[in-house]
């Protein structure tokens, strides 16, 4: 898939933040439908197994409003994995994710190019939350789609540089897809 293609469908320029706790089947169902990409942690989805029950119902849904939209038809979701080490349940997740074919995967917390080919393997994209300018670097290096600038302003693994900076800098050696997170207030940013 391409980015271009992913975002298609798209009413607004927007990713749902995959909020911790909060985010879920229902949260992620209605920012699709109205056209702005949905997105949820895999971890959210307690126990573990409810992840598959979670992926079954928002690929049967989204496939239903699909069919009775032909004109309006969903945005895509995307499911947050946390790379780290100590997330014990990434194998289990992604396998569930290449299941189903989660077109948009938002990697935290590491850049793993085993993992992005494997997303790519299925047809998914990645985007990688980077806090400065060495992650976006690697993550790159290691085969990521996109970036989300994780800039001061936004929630969860925040970052403390400036969003204005901070895509400056990025834009200097990176023209591919580019996520904000954090305050926004100029129109070139």
């Amino acid at each position: 898939m391409s980015w271009s293609t992913l975002v298609a469908n798209l009413r607004l320029p927007v990713i749902g933040s995959p909020l911790f706790i909060i985010s879920n089947p229902e949260l992620v169902l209605a920012q699709c439908k109205s056209g702005v990409i949905g997105a949820f942690p895999a971890l959210n989805a307690r126990p573990p197994e409810l992840l598959g029950t979670w992926l079954e119902r928002i690929t049967g849904e989204l496939a239903a409003h699909d069919a009775a939209h032909p004109d309006a038809p969903a945005a895509p979701f995307a499911v947050n994995q946390i790379v780290h080490k100590s997330n014990h349940r990434l194998e289990h997740d992604l396998t569930l994710c290449e299941q189903y074919r989660v077109p948009l995967v938002i990697t935290s917390l590491g850049a793993r190019e085993d993992l992005n080919a494997r997303v790519h393997a299925w047809g998914g994209l990645v985007l990688h939350d980077i806090i400065n300018i060495a992650h976006a670097r690697k993550a790159l290096d290691k085969g990521a789609d996109g970036l989300i600038a994780v800039c001061a302003g936004a929630g969860g693994h925040g970052g403390t540089l400036s969003p204005f900076a901070l895509v400056e800098e990025i834009r200097r050696f990176w023209s591919g897809p580019l996520v904000l997170a954090g305050a926004i207030a100029t129109g070139r940013a």
